[in-house]
Parts: C-alpha cells; sequence; structure tokens
C-alpha cells in the first residue's frame, strides 16, 4: 500500500487530484461507502466520495459541531495508532444520538465511520473519515490504514500545506472581567521614542496600543483571540485586493508589523508565498512574537530597520506584493507618501506587481489627492477603496482609504 501512495503522489498534478486517488485507492483496497478527506487549515474546501453536494456543504458547515461530538474518537485514535471507529469508542446507540449521524450519516445509511488522523512532524496534518452503511471494520481493515498513515502524511505535506492558525495564547488566567468578556487587561508594554507600546485584552480581541507622553492612545491593531488571522478592521481584508492584481503571488514585503494580522491572513490564504517584514521598532517585534504569534508564520523573514531606508537599499525587482500598513496619524512627517520612498518601492517590485498602501484621512483631503498624484509617476491602475460604513457616505469624514496600484513597466523619476 505504501508503494502505491507513493506512485499516486508522483503522478498527481496537484493536493486536490491526490486526495481524491487516496479515497479511491482506499475505498477499492478497505471498502467503504462513504470517504472524506480534510487537512487543517483548508477544513472548508474537503475531498470527498459518496456525498452529495448539499450534504459536503452540511458536513463543512456544522464541522465544529460534528468535531466536538468526535473527540473521544478522536483521543483513542491518537492514543493508539492513528486510528479508532466511532461505534467501537461511543457505542453504537451512542453514535445514533450525534448530531454528525442524525443529519448527516444516516442521509447515506451510514453506520459505522473510521476515523483516521495523519501525523506530520509531530503533529496532525489531517483526518480521513471512512464510512460503511454495512458491517464495521475488521482488525484488518484498520491495520492497513493505520500502516500507510506516516507515508501518507508525507506525501500530501509534499504538496504543501494550507497554514492553520493557532489561537492566541494567554500568559496567565484571565480575571472576571475578562473571563465575562468585560475590561481590559494589560500584558506588556515597551518604550519606544515617542512613548510607550501596550500589548492588552479588551473583550474578544487583543490589541497593541501606542501611547504618547500625555497618555492619549493609538489602537495600532487588534486580533481576535481565537483567530489571530481576524481583525474586525474591514481596512486589512482590502490588502487582498493588491494580492489579486499582481500577477504571482512568491514573494511579499510588508512594511510596518502591528500584530501581524495581515501576515497571518497571507500566510492563510496564499501557501508557500515568502513574506518579508520591516519594522523600525524592535519592541514591535517583540511583542508580536510573545502575544500575536509571529514566530508562527512559515517563511517569514523579520529586519528591524527603518522601512524607507530597507526598500532604497532592496535588489531591483524584489517582491510580487507590497503592503505599507505604517500611516502614522500622530505625526506630519510620513516618508512612506512621499515620491523618494514610492520610487524606490516601484523600483523593488517585479513587473506587474501590485501595492497596497494604508491611508487615514478625508476622501476630500487634498493630501490624498497630491499622494495619488504622486503614486501616478511610479504605478498605473490606481484604485481607492475607503472604508465606508453605512450611513457614513460624508467625504469629510475620516477613514482608512487603501490605495492599490500596480508597478508601472516603465517608471518615470520622481
Amino acid at each position: 500500500m505504501i508503494e502505491e501512495l507513493i506512485e499516486l503522489a508522483q503522478a498527481a498534478p496537484d493536493a486536490r487530484s491526490f486526495e481524491a486517488a487516496i479515497l479511491r485507492r482506499l475505498q477499492a483496497r478497505i471498502g467503504f461507502e462513504v470517504g472524506f478527506f480534510s487537512v487543517r487549515g483548508a477544513e472548508s474546501y474537503p475531498s470527498a466520495v459518496g456525498l452529495e453536494r448539499a450534504l459536503l456543504e452540511l458536513a463543512v458547515e456544522r464541522s465544529d459541531t460534528y468535531a466536538r461530538e468526535l473527540l473521544p474518537v478522536k483521543r483513542a485514535a491518537l492514543s493508539a495508532r492513528g486510528v479508532a471507529v466511532d461505534t467501537e469508542v461511543l457505542g453504537e446507540t451512542r453514535v445514533r444520538q450525534q448530531a454528525y449521524h442524525r443529519e448527516l450519516a444516516s442521509r447515506v445509511n451510514g453506520r459505522h465511520s473510521l476515523l483516521a488522523y495523519l501525523p506530520w512532524r509531530g503533529d496532525t496534518l489531517g483526518m480521513l473519515m471512512l464510512g460503511r452503511t454495512g458491517g464495521a471494520f475488521s482488525a484488518r481493515a484498520r491495520e492497513q490504514v493505520e500502516a500507510c498513515l506516516p507515508a501518507l502524511g508525507a506525501a500530501r505535506a509534499a504538496f504543501g500545506l494550507p497554514f492553520h492558525a493557532k489561537p492566541l495564547t494567554a500568559p496567565k488566567p484571565p480575571g472576571l472581567l475578562q473571563r465575562l468578556g468585560l475590561g481590559s487587561r494589560v500584558y506588556a508594554e515597551a518604550a519606544t521614542p515617542s512613548g510607550r507600546i501596550v500589548v492588552r485584552d479588551r473583550g474578544e480581541y487583543r490589541e497593541m496600543v501606542a501611547l504618547d507622553r500625555d497618555g492619549a492612545e493609538l489602537v495600532w491593531t487588534r486580533a481576535r483571540r481565537s483567530d489571530p488571522r481576524s481583525s474586525g478592521w474591514p481596512y486589512v481584508d482590502l490588502f487582498h485586493v493588491a494580492a489579486a492584481r499582481a500577477r504571482r503571488r512568491e514573494r511579499a514585503l510588508f512594511i510596518g508589523a502591528g500584530g501581524a494580522v495581515a501576515l497571518q491572513q497571507f500566510a492563510a490564504v496564499y501557501p508557500g508565498i515568502e513574506l518579508d517584514l520591516v519594522e523600525r521598532e524592535a519592541g514591535v517585534i517583540e511583542l508580536a512574537r510573545a502575544f500575536f504569534g509571529l514566530d508562527t508564520l512559515p517563511r517569514l523573514r523579520v529586519t528591524i530597520d527603518d522601512g524607507a531606508a530597507f526598500v532604497a537599499r532592496a535588489a531591483p525587482e524584489s517582491w510580487d506584493i507590497a503592503l505599507v500598513d505604517a500611516f502614522d496619524a500622530r505625526s506630519a512627517e510620513q516618508p512612506f507618501l512621499e515620491a523618494p520612498f514610492l520610487a524606490s518601492l516601484a523600483r523593488a517590485l517585479r513587473p506587474n506587481a501590485a501595492l497596497a498602501l494604508n491611508w487615514i484621512g478625508a476622501l476630500d483631503a487634498p493630501a490624498l489627492e497630491a499622494l495619488v498624484q504622486r503614486l501616478e509617476r511610479c504605478f498605473e491602475g490606481v484604485q481607492l477603496l475607503p472604508v465606508v460604513r453605512a450611513g457614513a457616505l460624508d467625504p469629510r469624514a475620516l477613514r482608512n482609504v487603501v490605495i492599490v496600484a500596480l508597478r508601472r513597466s516603465a517608471i518615470r523619476s520622481p
């Protein structure tokens, strides 16, 4: 069976084809009516056989509920050799009472489900579920699946894996208000030339907050504690417009770290992408590593440097995408909006690369019009993507505006 897995991996053009081929081969060798192959980080896109589209969509939609019900089966599998059968762990009566059986398995006349967890580098890469409508899985069938799991995990990993974001950890038990989702709790702080940076939990979010010498605060970043890829701020999601417009998505430059929400998103959405992060303040990086999971990101290079100086020294045509999220609303100086930086950045981007830049202000501000004119000297197809909430259409209102543009094939001098 292991030799067959290697042959299938070599013959498959992509991960989805490989997963489908594995299910077909196991169906022929083991015997089952319904099969399901899910990989961590891509749970919304499983491979399956024997399930109609509506049932597959239901399985994805209700996956959290089904996973909780099957947790005893998963524990039994991981305490053995990676395989367990639901009716053997829970008993047939209890299985029939579970939502996953009533809503899903019973609709395809399922009776027994074998769960197998793929190992990879000391962790669980994904899960196979094989369902039968007739007799139970024999010991021989379980042994065959167990024997191939290590090779199957390695073969699937060879196609590249989606990034899986872990919840943000809390170093100490929260107080009563925090357990109730109220109030805020400060974890740490770092000194900067202009004041302090504080990390705190407030409600369901973790925030990085800049405090000036007068005590005024500016929330730099926020990340959902249960999923650090989510910030609740729409402008972060607009950065993906640049990724969509870029010809390639192999390497991206990020100027400004904050809580690394955009980095988390790009690592998850574009598997295999290389990430270069430049941040001026070493304290910000230390806090991002300790409290926002920065070091969990794959293919990440961090540089402590002034972003403008770093880009000026960069080799030509280094990046496919550049994201600039370093607007300082407290400062009159904005070097990342000036012509010299924009020209250096255009030179450092590959042809048909894309830029996304976060700007804060009013849509009718003369400063925004001037910025667009400077951008059009080095970039083309400049788009303004303002964050506009319902009932807040006033062009004089302060808002985030994400500016997206493509690098010109011929760059004008600044």
